[in-house]
């Protein structure tokens, strides 16, 4: 793809069984109102740490660090004979406190997000400029200058690029997300429910009867609808730090490397989105569960859409024989349909589907069905 304007939307169906996928603050499955109904929901951010962890085992180059703890990871990096701890920690300060956030102890105030090369590059600077940052002295404005330039140049990570990051000390550096992801939502109305558990001590005498600790633990079973949306000329600047504007228009136009580097981020993204699935309490319910229909949108122009209104009306077995994900397709290629009977195209320049199973609830995207998910992903790109 070297055309500009073009995005890339994701609308996945997932069913996973009994879960606590991404709980809330009582430690209760999250949950939204939606048309009127108690819907099942994972947040956004839960959405992205999971392919931001699946990124880690896989690619660990495409993965930034969120953190506090700076301090911590570039010390190590900067002991070298004659220097002390006292100094390197005066250092630190002096520069983190200069470019990122003030701090709070060995810890910034505010969560940072910084990619590999980024913290590479810091590490370079305080070497260079050792002698000022060890006394506790902040950097004059032309080595200022040059240090805020050197860090906005070093290479952002794929998912700085994607999410965006906030720095509100420094809102100059700040990276608009490319990215935009929804809180997945139940197609369903759901009822949450509680288990009961117990877990006996082994080593109870056996005339002692009972259990060594009780407790609760909520949980829901749903199948969700999924919806993201990629803008590749934001991505590309972003990976290419072209992100300067000038009255309005950019500084830098984007060439045809940049676009490759963003399609390779975007591959990596479909392929990721797919499989990633949230780690709350796994290990107590197993719900390793993929999507059952995934459809890929390519706009050029027009205006992404959310499908999530085509469950404004919860899905709702009826009958026997009455499967709740083929219905939530049905409904969702429907809906898909009647857009775009009044909407028009919108950009629409290709699609592409998978499915496990839903031949006959594809409607007008049969002629977008590509039979795996590595197909469809190919096909959009």
């Amino acid at each position: 793809m070297k055309d500009s304007g073009i995005k890339i939307e994701v609308h996945l169906i997932q069913n996973f069984a009994p879960s606590n996928l991404n709980r809330d603050d009582t430690g209760q499955p999250k949950s939204a109102t939606f048309g009127g109904f108690r819907r099942a929901r994972i947040s956004s951010q839960c959405s992205k740490r999971s392919t931001r962890q699946m990124w880690r085992r896989t690619n660990n180059e495409l993965v930034g660090k969120r953190t506090k703890l700076l301090k911590t990871e570039l010390a190590p990096k900067l002991k070298t004979s004659g220097r002390n701890d006292e100094e390197i920690g005066t250092a630190l300060d002096t520069f983190l406190s200069q470019f990122y956030s003030k701090m709070d102890g060995d810890k910034t105030a505010v969560l940072l997000f910084v990619s590999q090369e980024e913290l590479a590059t810091a590490k370079e600077l305080i070497d260079k400029h050792w002698a000022r940052l060890a006394a506790g002295k902040e950097l004059e404005a032309r080595d200022e200058r040059d240090a805020a330039t050197a860090l906005d140049k070093a290479r952002t990570s794929a998912d700085i690029a994607l999410f965006g990051r906030m720095l509100a000390e420094q809102p100059g550096r700040n990276t608009d997300g490319a990215c935009q992801v929804a809180h997945p939502i139940s197609t369903h109305k759901v009822d949450m429910e509680m288990d009961f558990f117990t877990a006996m001590d082994d080593l109870n005498p056996a005339e002692e009867a009972g259990a060594g600790m009780m407790g609760v633990v909520g949980f829901n079973s749903a199948c969700y609808y999924r919806y993201a949306v990629i803008d590749r000329d934001q991505l590309a600047r972003n990976l290419a730090r072209k992100t300067e504007r000038t009255n309005g228009t950019w500084k830098q136009a984007l060439e045809a490397k940049d676009y490759e580097e963003a399609d390779k981020v975007i591959q990596a993204f479909l392929q990721t989105i797919v499989y990633a699935i949230p780690t709350g309490k796994q290990n107590s319910f197993a719900a390793q569960n993929l999507p059952s229909f995934g459809l890929f949108v390519k706009r050029q122009g027009g205006v992404p859409v959310s499908l999530a209104n085509a469950f404004a009306k919860p899905v709702r077995p009826t009958k026997d024989k009455d499967d709740l994900i083929g219905m939530s397709v049905n409904v969702l290629t429907r809906h898909w349909d009647a857009l775009r009977k009044v909407y028009g195209e919108q950009g629409v320049k290709a699609t592409s589907c998978f499915h496990i199973e839903q031949d006959d609830n594809l409607n007008s995207l049969k002629e977008s069905d590509k039979g795996s998910v590595e197909n469809a992903i190919n096909a959009i790109l």
